[in-house]
């Protein structure tokens, strides 16, 4: 079975890498600038989100701090192991519901969770319920009704004067099988200049209070464009 596949162990590796960009493109995230395509084992395509320019202009300073990142959806890991080195005094937590993690590590954690599931998701709140996070990542299934749900669920453990991210945030807007709202929630990038305007907007999932909360913690909303049409990456960053 895939957990009994022999995993690549972090600790011992050595890469000659410059850049976080380096570390992605190594371990074949579409993170990185080139990759080939990771969802299509028969494609020859070579692609890549580039958001590794962005991340290391907010995180950079803080490359060897001691801090605890997680993040959501992980697929094989690659983008954990790139963050094991990348943050070498940092402990990475990996969630994903398919357990298909190739990577193990001291500084690697793996939780196999479905958010979508009340109960598993109560677990992973009873494991995380006294950690504070430096960076939270979505990456998660980009469905819109998630991407929303996440962002309350999550937020709230992001460290005073760090980052939640939220990658590929327009994907339900390109892809209409991601929107599962039908019209009745905004998209991302409209739920995030209300948010910056700290302006109220209707929704199912983020009730008054919800949003109130969030007008209350978030600082600052910075949102950039990575290498493709589909490559939409938001940083907000905890009061």
């Amino acid at each position: 079975s895939l957990n009994k596949k022999k995993k690549t162990d972090l600790d011992k590796i050595k890469i000659d890498y410059k850049s976080l960009n380096d570390l992605f493109n190594y371990f074949g995230t579409d993170k990185g600038t080139s990759v080939k395509n990771p969802y299509d084992k028969n494609s020859n395509e070579i692609f890549g989100h580039g958001f590794a320019k962005f991340y290391e202009k907010h995180f950079d300073s803080k490359k060897d701090d001691n801090f605890n990142l997680l993040e959501i959806g992980t697929w094989e890991g690659g983008s954990s192991a790139s963050f094991t080195l990348y943050f070498p005094n940092a402990q990475i937590y990996g969630l994903d519901r398919n357990f298909k993690f190739k990577y193990k590590g001291k500084k690697l954690k793996y939780f196999n969770c479905d958010l979508t599931n009340n109960s598993d998701f109560k677990n992973l709140q009873e494991k995380i319920k006294n950690k504070q996070f430096k960076i939270i990542i979505d990456d998660g299934s980009h469905i819109l009704s998630h991407i929303i749900k996440n962002l309350i669920s999550f937020f709230k453990y992001v460290e005073s004067g760090s980052y939640y991210v939220i990658e590929d945030f327009n994907a339900p807007e390109y892809y209409n099988y991601l929107n599962d709202s039908k019209g009745s929630e905004l998209f991302i990038k409209n739920i995030l200049l209300n948010l910056k305007e700290k302006k109220s907007f209707k929704s199912n999932l983020l009730n008054e209070q919800d949003q109130k909360y969030l007008f209350e913690n978030i600082s600052s909303i910075d949102i950039y464009k990575g290498d493709t049409q589909f490559s939409d990456i938001a940083f907000l960053k905890k009061i």
